[in-house]
């Protein structure tokens, strides 16, 4: 009977409710239901416990009749969220996108350009400046007046890049306004004006076509005055004063330009430069001298091996020739072994090293490598064969090149290995040495040039007894005195300039002390006898 009573009471109050505010019956059906096992009126309130049964079966009753219950219970509570979600949602959403416009407007940086002056008269310099984005990486200022200039950004922090640039108005250019623009692509391209007034008939003007110069550099000057004064007189600290005849360009005023080229030997500084026109007034202005740049020298580097063939455990030589390198540069030799041999170059850039091929090493190519410290490097190829290859003979000076007075030795190196074999060594006046060659194929004698040979190129020729020949040049300067050399210069087995450093000497290899016949007045062998051809 209770439960018909509360029944009959929510269904009363729903119609009430459905009746004043028709609008709640639209709401949506997941808004949760109020409760319905609220407290009737026949049941005390201060006994909610004594039928907890009948309490859980009105949950249970709308779900035997959906047409009228779930839409007339929801109408007590849910009419208040509805109005409040929707206006919290909008004020969330609408955050981000602020926090998003201000980080976009910490990361553009405008770019800020302006002029050291923004009125000149013609002849004048103007400095412009920048500060934008660093992302640009490089402005290009243009304008009328100069055209194109392309300058890089430094970084000045924050992000931000800054640029100056410096130029001159032209002596003639006309009064008016003109454009100075600075582009920095899609991180701004700012613009200003710069007025060029034109300065009076009484005023002389005096322009170069740049201010700061470099030793060797040519440079124009450019005079304007009253033509009145008919000539003018250009002088400075760094040039030779100039007198010139003025040039009618009009409106009472005259010109005289002429170019000068800065001294190859001027010290960086400022310097001043005046035109003077009589009575009718003098111009001056400053310009820069800066240091001229220092060309760096290409270093070179060559190897090559004598012979290039051979057997194993035979002896071969490594020739090393340098450019722009100081003498004593140690180059280091790496032997198809893994060995590494420092030699030290001489005077001319030049060393020689005695090298082996352990004994059996298998036949085939290898690689000899020559390193200065720098890096750079050259290598040349070494060929080991099984057999004895056809006898090849190659003549060695060491140094090739020496003054008068120094010694030098030459060097046989053959592809004989194994047996004793002498070679003849046939100077330029044409006596013959006699050169003993080892088994390690490689023979060799020192020879002493008389301080009164004259200096210039000549020749000396070796012969094996197989009929093989080869030559070789020296070259003779005359003898002088160097605040760095003695009379005899470095390199030579004499001195061991030129030759590796340790224990690394001819072992066993004949050398001699013969002079070279003839001295001064001996025979050139200037060119190769057609039968040795």
């Amino acid at each position: 009977m209770r439960f018909n009573k509360s029944l009959a009471a929510a269904g009363a109050l729903g119609l009430a409710v459905l009746t004043a505010s028709p609008a709640l019956a639209e709401t949506p059906a997941d808004i949760p239901a109020a409760p319905v096992e609220t407290t009737s009126p026949e049941v005390p309130a201060e006994k909610p416990a004594d039928k907890p049964v009948e309490t859980a079966k009105p949950t249970e009753q709308p779900s035997e009749k959906p047409a009228d219950k779930p839409s007339e219970k929801p109408s007590e509570k849910p009419s208040e969220k509805p109005s409040e979600k929707p206006a919290a949602k909008p004020t969330e959403s609408a955050k981000p996108k602020q926090s998003e416009a201000k980080a976009d407007e910490k990361k553009a940086i405008e770019p800020r350009f302006g002029l050291s002056t923004y009125q000149v008269k013609a002849g004048g310099e103007v400095t412009a400046d920048i500060v934008g984005d660093l992302n640009a990486g490089a402005v290009i200022f243009s304008s009328d007046l100069f055209g194109t200039k392309h300058v890089q950004l430094r970084d000045i922090g924050d992000g931000r890049g800054r640029a100056t640039f410096s130029f001159a108005v032209p002596a003639n250019a006309k009064a008016g306004t003109y454009d100075v623009r600075a582009d920095l692509g899609q991180y701004g391209k700012p613009v200003a004006g710069l007025k060029v007034v034109a300065p009076s008939i009484t005023e002389p003007r005096l322009g170069m076509s740049s201010y700061t110069l470099k030793p060797g550099q040519t440079v124009t000057v450019d005079a304007v005055g009253n033509l009145d004064a008919s000539e003018v007189i250009v002088s400075s600290d760094l040039f030779d004063t100039k007198h010139g005849l003025l040039k009618d360009i009009g409106d009472g005023l005259g010109r005289f330009t002429y170019q000068v080229t800065v001294p190859r030997d001027a010290k960086p500084g400022t310097y001043a430069i005046r035109a003077d026109f009589a009575r009718f007034g003098r111009a001056e202005g400053t310009f820069k001298v800066v240091g001229a740049d220092k060309p760096v020298p290409v270093t070179g580097l060559s190897l090559d091996l004598s012979p290039s063939r051979i057997v194993a455990g035979q002896s071969y030589y490594a020739g090393i020739t340098t450019q722009n390198v100081e003498p004593g540069t140690p180059v280091t030799l790496t032997d198809p072994a893994g060995r590494k041999h420092v030699v030290r170059v001489n005077g001319w850039g030049e060393a020689h090293v005695r090298l082996s091929s352990p004994k059996g090493t298998d036949p085939g190519r290898y690689t000899v490598r020559a390193s200065l410290p720098s890096g750079q490097s050259h290598s040349a190829t070494l060929t080991v064969v099984k057999r004895h290859p056809q006898t090849q003979l190659e003549l060695i000076l060491d140094p090739n090149r020496v003054y008068a007075g120094g010694k030098f030795t030459a060097i046989v190196a053959t592809s004989s290995f194994g047996k004793t074999n002498w070679a003849t060594i046939t100077d330029p006046s044409g006596k013959r040495f006699s050169v003993k060659i080892g088994k390690s194929g490689v023979g060799a004698k020192k020879f002493h040039v008389p301080s009164s040979t004259r200096a210039g190129t000549y020749w000396f020729k070796a012969t094996l007894s197989n009929g093989k020949t080869d030559w070789a040049k020296l070259t003779v300067k005359p003898k002088y005195r160097a605040s760095n050399y003695s009379l005899t210069p470095r390199g030579g087995a004499a001195t061991g300039g030129g030759l590796p450093e340790g224990n690394a000497g001819f072992g066993g290899v004949a050398l001699g002390g013969m002079l070279i016949a003839g001295g001064a007045g001996s025979a050139l062998f200037a060119r190769r006898r057609a039968e040795e051809s």
